[in-house]
């Protein structure tokens, strides 16, 4: 027989009765956990309601209807709401998002899953790029099952090239004379990118005149977001300060040309080193020199030839590395090739300015005129060999021989 005094009283039991019912509902509702963060299996038609979530982002012609589209979770509606703003700053016009294939089954512990998105767009004149051209990416978007059986649309990645500029964070677009500055997330801060832009816009067009149209620049708050805009993988951009190269990485014309910096590098230059940089891309960019088939030291030597034109800095710092590597007996012993040039390649800073001494001494000699117009008839296709004769009377080998020994003179100047 129990002990009476061990017995539980009425009011005992109905206390252990209550706790045991709000254990129960906590665990259900699980108030500590956010409505985002309950995981919910993926639908069986999940292929069929991301099509026609997409064609639904593809159709929104508000704000509103974009984020309603995107799904319902806090996630999704920050992005979308993000991506709509980036839009509205770059005049996006006839975006289209075309469901390919995936977000079937879970890849991630969250229970979310990738999908793969072709995705069109198309600029506004006003950011200085073509607004005929359609830019097109393959893009991956995580998608996160909802309770409702749709889905949330939470983030995106490129898949296959470059990330279109307004999925890859917030968007703003600072507009000068000459120039347009589209930065991401804020842009790199420490430099004054905008100005710096101008400068660059006017320099090209002392050098070459009659170039047309602005400089537009795309500058993102990471190294991250740099890979992501050109479409390449992270450790090929480590050491790059700028790239210029078609908006997207696909298709278009020399008119849709941007110059990408990589905060990583060109954020830690300092003022002139990073007005160098910007110039010489600025060459490249309304030179028209994207995708060209000239020699490599042709288009970048003369955007260097450009870029320190009115430069007062001494040889030994902007021919430094080249003029060390001959007063060591490594003189080159031919023109630079297109390999010399390769990211991964040694000594790359010694190539470059080695190419720019070939226009420098060119230019001391024939003039500044003569060096533009056979800059301009080797990237209309003329063949390096008769551009050279017609614009100077040389030949390769002459002009090889001559930047060997303006090579020797000017190490043996410096200290």
């Amino acid at each position: 027989m129990a002990d009476p005094a061990r017995r539980l009283g009425p009011n005992a039991v109905a206390v252990l009765v209550l706790i045991a019912l709000g254990a129960g509902l906590l665990l259900w509702q699980r108030p500590w956990q956010g409505s985002d963060d309950v995981v919910v299996g993926i639908p069986a038609d999940a292929a069929s309601q991301l099509a026609t979530q997409f064609r639904a982002l593809t159709d929104a012609d508000s704000e509103s209807a974009f984020v309603t589209a995107a799904g319902t979770s806090g996630a999704a509606k920050a992005f979308a709401r993000r991506a709509w703003r980036a839009r509205t700053a770059l005049g996006a016009e006839a975006v289209e998002l075309r469901y390919v294939s995936g977000g079937e089954v879970a890849d991630h512990p969250d229970g979310s899953a990738s999908a793969t998105v072709d995705v069109s767009w198309r600029a506004g004149g006003e950011i200085g790029l073509s607004d005929t051209s359609v830019h097109t990416s393959s893009v991956t978007f995580r998608v996160a099952p909802q309770a409702d059986g749709r889905f949330s649309l939470v983030s995106a990645a490129p898949d296959d090239g470059a990330l279109p500029i307004w999925l890859a964070g917030d968007v703003t677009v600072e507009r000068s004379p000459g120039s347009v500055v589209i930065q991401v997330d804020g842009g790199d801060a420490e430099l004054p990118v905008e100005s710096m832009a101008t400068t660059a816009r006017s320099a090209v067009g002392r050098v070459v005149p009659g170039t047309k149209g602005d400089v537009t620049v795309v500058s993102p708050h990471t190294q991250s977001q740099m890979a992501r805009l050109v479409g390449q993988p992270l450790d090929e951009v480590r050491q790059i300060a700028a790239v210029t190269t078609r908006l997207d990485g696909r298709g278009g014309s020399s008119a849709d040309t941007v110059i990408v910096l990589n905060p990583a590098v060109f954020s830690t230059m300092d003022r002139r080193a990073a007005q160098v940089v910007l110039t010489h891309e600025a060459t490249h960019l309304l030179t028209h020199a994207v995708g060209t088939r000239a020699e490599s030291w042709v288009v970048e030597g003369f955007a260097d030839f450009v870029a320190l034109h009115d430069d007062t800095a001494s040889l030994s710092i902007s021919a430094g590395q080249i003029l060390a590597e001959v007063k060591a007996g490594r003189a080159p012993k031919h023109l630079p090739t297109t390999t010399d040039f390769g990211a991964e390649s040694h000594g790359l800073g010694a190539v470059y300015e080695s190419a720019w001494m070939i226009f420098r001494m060119l230019a001391q000699t024939y003039g500044d005129e003569r060096v533009v117009g056979f800059y301009e008839a080797v990237l209309s296709g003329t063949a390096l060999d008769k551009a050279l004769s017609t614009s100077f009377g040389l030949t390769v080998d002459q002009l090889t021989t001559r930047w060997q020994d303006y090579l020797a003179k000017s190490a043996s100047t410096v200290s």
